[in-house]
């Protein structure tokens, strides 16, 4: 009932990740919009959404939104909020976040004395990864995981106070748009 009539191809697919056919802003306000809807109280949505975004830090890629629903969850976070959170995590800022949870782990694995974190090798590709993770994983997964979870949880105390000023704003301006909303029909009858 719901399908396009035209499936998308591969190509198409993977064009709306970088570049979405509603565009950036339409795509912004849409998920603003959904946030400021949800019934929870703005301390649950803001700390679904610092979750969210934490999440991204880490490296097991496609599994971000149950990471993200188990951790709200636990900490009592919006769950939907959380799902929503990890759109942080995309294929423009993904190479920044993993970044810094690679580098964050190589430094602790140093700090702690764990050998193996090496450096990555100069011709990286995809392929290149996937085999380090399995056959050299203390050279790149671990201090990744390790790296990653970790700035779940430094990260959060930074976005929260973000997402609670965002969120608590919007839902001020939504009650005065509904209030005006009930005057106006209200002076119709």
């Amino acid at each position: 009932m719901f399908k396009r009539r035209k499936p998308l191809t591969l190509l198409k697919m993977v064009q709306q990740l970088f570049w979405p056919s509603m565009g950036w802003k339409r795509a912004f306000f849409y998920t603003k919009h959904r946030l400021v809807r949800l019934s929870d109280t703005t301390h649950n949505i803001a700390l679904g959404l610092a979750i969210g975004a934490g999440v991204s830090f880490t490296p097991l890629l496609g599994t971000h939104f149950i990471q993200a629903g188990i951790i709200a969850w636990f900490l009592r976070g919006n769950i939907f909020a959380a799902m929503m959170g990890t759109f942080i995590g995309n294929p423009w800022t993904f190479p920044f976040f993993w970044w810094a949870g690679l580098s964050l782990g190589k430094f602790l694995f140093g700090v702690l004395g764990i050998n193996g974190a090496g450096s990555l090798p100069d011709d990286l590709t995809f392929s290149v990864i996937l085999n380090m993770m399995v056959s050299e994983p203390l050279t790149l997964f671990f201090p990744w995981m390790l790296g990653g979870y970790l700035l779940i949880f430094l990260t959060m105390p930074f976005s929260y106070p973000v997402y609670y000023f965002l969120i608590k704003e919007a839902k001020i301006v939504q009650a005065k748009a509904k209030e005006i909303a009930k005057k106006r029909k209200g002076n119709h009858k």
